[in-house]
């Protein structure tokens, strides 16, 4: 009887698993459904003058290859490196997953993963967090693409995802950028440094870690000489190669900053229409920006220069945009001194990025303070030492940025062209904090989103976050006398088939009094 249920439960067992193993065959992932866009995007500036081409908007949106255009000596290498049975298993391996088990327990920690191609093309289609159950779902898709897909079709969509480095991806794209070839012309040492590159793209960034790259692709070496794709003299010769890398600048000429920002927001901001139907493959779509290179290449020097000048003060990081306040158009954008600086994490936005704005605040204020009436260009505003009483914490004294010097009795126009901390904070406390945070959201203060109890009164010292364009709306607002236009950051050209006619024509360009 006990033999017959281990029979039943064994069988019952096996049906069960069989029945799961098919299920991906009912839902496969076919190549088309993971179709990447190709299109490259080249910019210029308002007169025509290149700003520079992007490869890659993200990791859906990068130089698409087939395989039979990359170099078998990468192909080879990126084999040996990640998965050297990958033509000899499934979605997934199980020796290597028995293999890494064992030296767990040995080890009683992590030693090696298990993760094959197919696994890793899951994780780049379906980015998660790594849980057991994500890992779950991961073999689940694995299983998928196996059921829709050739090896040659899952390689080929792997290596065109490949991270390799800020916003490259995919290996023609690195190819072009750091070596300025396509993929199908690299040699030895060039394939096994993009080998290289994906283990850890960021700490292996060929311009600021080349040393501890050259160690990952004697790695990459070794493992082709295991797998017996070259000798161990082609592998020495090859790491004693020395190797020319492409300027770092990734085919940027100017603002690279506002290329990537806006590439990103193409089809989300401004009321974009895609048309990919309309593009060949090899021809890169030419998007006319309303920057002024000139311009452009001026104010980056000088944020550079000012950077240079408070150096001993620790600062490190600067942001510049410029707004014509006539037509609204974006004619410098500035991010940082240097967008290519990783080490200073140079790409870091400083346009787009959420900083307390200080005094800058002020200014829209008073405006509104004279608007209500609560003060008039003669009022008399006191600038003396002045206490707070906050509940739940200590008292609050402003100050200002001379500290302990106060001018006394001031008129509005002294207060606020000395950007007098007591007398904005008085202001506010007759404007009232959530009449003025109101204001700051007609303007276009998106980010200031806790309540008026949060910010207090310090909110006209610049105690929330927002970002400098942000800003830059405001004042354009105000330099318009109220009037709110869209900023506008392209101009339609027949050279664009991606865009509609008009842009942004959806936007009101209306007179706010209230403003």
């Amino acid at each position: 009887m006990a033999a017959n249920h281990t029979r039943k439960f064994i069988l019952g067992f096996a049906l069960l698993c069989l029945t799961a193993r098919s299920l991906p065959y009912l839902f496969p992932i076919r190549s088309q459904d993971i179709t990447q866009h190709q299109q490259t995007l080249k910019f210029t500036d308002r007169n025509a003058l290149p700003l520079g081409t992007i490869l890659t908007r993200d990791q859906e949106n990068t130089v698409v290859v087939p395989l039979d255009k990359i170099s078998p000596l990468f192909i080879n290498a990126i084999i040996a490196a990640e998965d050297k049975r990958y033509y000899q298993h499934g979605a997934l391996d199980m020796k290597a997953i028995g293999r890494s088990l064992l030296e767990a327990i040995q080890a009683r920690q992590i030693v090696s993963g298990a993760s094959t191609i197919t696994m890793q093309l899951a994780r780049m289609l379906e980015p998660t967090p790594r849980t057991f159950g994500n890992k779950v779902r991961e073999i689940w898709l694995s299983w998928r693409l196996t059921a829709g897909m050739n090896k040659n079709q899952i390689l080929e969509a792997y290596i065109n995802r490949l991270p390799m480095g800020g916003n490259i991806y995919g290996v023609e794209a690195a190819s072009r950028s750091y070596f300025g070839i396509s993929a199908t012309d690299l040699n030895l040492a060039q394939a096994t440094i993009l080998a290289a590159l994906p283990n850890d793209p960021t700490d292996l960034n060929p311009y600021y870690h080349w040393n501890i790259l050259k160690k990952r692709q004697k790695y990459v070496l070794k493992r082709m000489v295991e797998d017996n794709y070259i000798t161990q003299t082609q592998a020495e010769k090859t790491f004693a190669e020395e190797i020319t890398l492409q300027p770092e600048n990734q085919g940027i000429i100017a603002a690279p900053h506002f290329l990537f920002w806006l590439s990103e927001n193409l089809s989300t901001n401004f009321n974009l229409a895609f048309k990919s139907e309309v593009f060949p493959t090899a021809t890169p779509t030419v998007i006319r920006t309303t920057i002024d290179r000139p311009l452009q290449q001026f104010f980056t020097a000088q944020v550079r220069q000012i950077i240079k000048n408070l150096e001993s003060y620790n600062v490190n990081h600067a942001a510049a945009i410029v707004i014509d306040n006539h037509s609204g158009e974006v004619l410098a954008y500035v991010g940082s001194p240097n967008y290519f600086d990783y080490q200073k994490m140079g790409s870091n936005d400083g346009v787009q990025a959420l900083r307390q704005p200080g005094s800058t605040l002020k200014p829209f204020l008073y405006q509104l303070a004279l608007e209500n009436r609560v003060i008039n260009p003669n009022t008399v505003l006191a600038d003396v030492p002045t206490y707070y009483a906050i509940p739940g914490a200590q008292l609050y004294s402003p100050t200002n940025y001379n500290e302990g010097r106060f001018l006394g009795p001031v008129i509005v126009r002294v207060a606020l062209a000395n950007s007098l901390n007591i007398p904005a904070v008085r202001v506010l406390e007759k404007v009232g904090v959530e009449n003025f945070l109101n204001r700051l959201h007609q303007l276009g203060f998106t980010h200031l989103q806790a309540s008026p109890e949060y910010y207090g009164l310090g909110l006209s010292l610049g105690s929330g976050e927002v970002s400098l364009w942000e800003l830059a709306k405001a004042y354009l607002i105000m330099a318009r006398q109220g009037e709110v236009i869209p900023i506008v950051t392209t101009i339609p050209a027949q050279t664009s088939p991606i865009f509609e006619e008009k842009i942004n024509q959806d936007t009101p360009q209306t007179k706010n009094k209230d403003i």
